[in-house]
């Protein structure tokens, strides 16, 4: 926030008379004009607002123009920048398979530094999967902290997931949110559904297969994909794990496994083929190809 002395406020102001050396410093203060979203404070600079509009009213005269017409003005001129009311955007509380629902979630605060637009960051979900506390031994003993595993996307085919810690689960999850969204890939879906072909993943110990399957089927997966997949905006989805179910090497191979599709219009390409799709050619939009 930019803090100023009442004197400041004092050279701003029509009535008083301004010496020629004062005018030199007020050019050098800098253009309050310009407000940035993140490290402004409107609030604290809503003063000069005001005395912005005890001016515009002077000029044009306060009987011939309302308060809001005068503020309109103000706005235009000095290209004042209005605090949206969702500046702030109160994620949903993780409801899942847990037996406690995670309270630790904070406000997320949009930067430029997550390197995504604002309408799109009101958009997004997130799915606090995994928070545990972990130990660091040392040669002076224990050092304790929290580990939180977050997931976020937009339910359009753009997902991420990002990992944090911190001494308190409720900084651990604000560092993973943040690290998600960084993360956050598209990626393809056959109909805005499901997955285009079957898919065959191993990481580590955990192996994955998944099917995909018609409209209306569901996701019939494991509950720790099927949040995966509510921020992804996969609906139809069969699917099995082998060997190791740990929740953070299936979170990792879900994603590398979505990673690893083979789109056929690419196929085609390399191929040098015609590419038709027979649901949309032979049986329509509304009408899907019998079960196998």
């Amino acid at each position: 926030a930019r803090h100023f002395s009442s004197s400041t406020y004092q050279l701003l102001a029509p009535t008083t008379v301004v010496h020629w050396s004062s005018v030199k410093k007020v050019k050098k203060l800098p253009d309050l004009s310009q407000f940035d979203q993140v490290y402004d404070d409107i609030e604290e600079n809503s003063s000069i607002i005001e005395l912005w509009k005890k001016q515009k009213a002077m000029e044009i005269g306060a009987s011939s123009s309302t308060a809001t017409d005068i503020e309109n003005m103000v706005n235009a001129e000095h290209k004042v920048f209005k605090k949206p009311e969702d500046l702030f955007v109160k994620y949903p509380k993780y409801t899942g398979t847990q037996k406690k629902a995670i309270s630790t979630e904070k406000d997320m605060n949009w930067s430029e530094e997550l390197m995504i637009p604002y309408e799109q960051f009101k958009n997004l979900s997130k799915k606090t999967l995994i928070v545990k506390r972990t130990v660091q031994m040392t040669r002076k003993g224990k050092i304790p902290s929290m580990y939180a595993l977050v997931v976020v996307g937009n339910g359009k085919g753009s997902a991420g997931y990002g990992e944090g810690r911190g001494v308190e689960a409720a900084k651990a999850v604000l560092f993973a949110t943040r690290e998600a969204i960084k993360n956050m890939k598209n990626y393809p879906r056959y109909d805005n559904r499901t997955l285009y072909h079957d898919i065959e993943q191993k990481f580590k110990a955990t192996k994955l297969m998944m099917w995909a399957r018609r409209p209306g089927f569901g996701c019939r997966i494991a509950p720790t994909i099927h949040e995966i997949c509510e921020c992804v905006g996969i609906q139809d989805l069969a699917g099995k794990i082998h060997g190791s179910r740990n929740p953070m090497n299936v979170i990792k191979t879900f994603f590398k496994a979505l990673d690893s599709q083979r789109v056929p219009s690419d196929v085609a390409k390399a191929r040098g083929i015609r590419l038709i799709d027979i649901n949309h050619k032979y049986y329509g939009d509304s009408k899907v190809a019998p079960l196998r």
